[in-house]
């Protein structure tokens, strides 16, 4: 898309994103769940927060549409449900790991 098709909706639509993903904690969730899915306690201790932290953090993702969750037997499962954050995700973890 180029920026002539960008739109005052649009811009808003992904500065909501940007805003949401703009917390080292949720970029380590989202990296996190990057390529699986997972329970809150795994991303928890994965990132190294309290079950209460990541679940706020969580919920905060899951309110704007970037993370999805699903119930599994007794523990719900966290998913990332947004392309595009996906893509920021990927882009960020892979401009880290080369140094560009």
């Amino acid at each position: 898309m180029g920026a002539n098709e960008w739109n005052e909706e649009r811009a808003s639509d992904a500065a909501r994103l940007l805003h949401a993903m703009a917390h080292p904690k949720r970029l380590l969730l989202l990296t996190a769940l990057s390529d699986k899915v997972l329970t809150a306690s795994s991303l928890a201790r994965s990132v190294g927060i309290s079950h209460s932290t990541t679940l706020k953090h969580l919920n905060r993702l899951v309110e704007v549409g970037v993370v999805l969750v699903s119930q599994k037997s007794a523990s719900m499962a966290f998913e990332i449900s947004s392309r595009e954050a996906l893509h920021v995700i990927h882009q960020i973890t892979g401009n880290i790991r080369t140094g560009a």
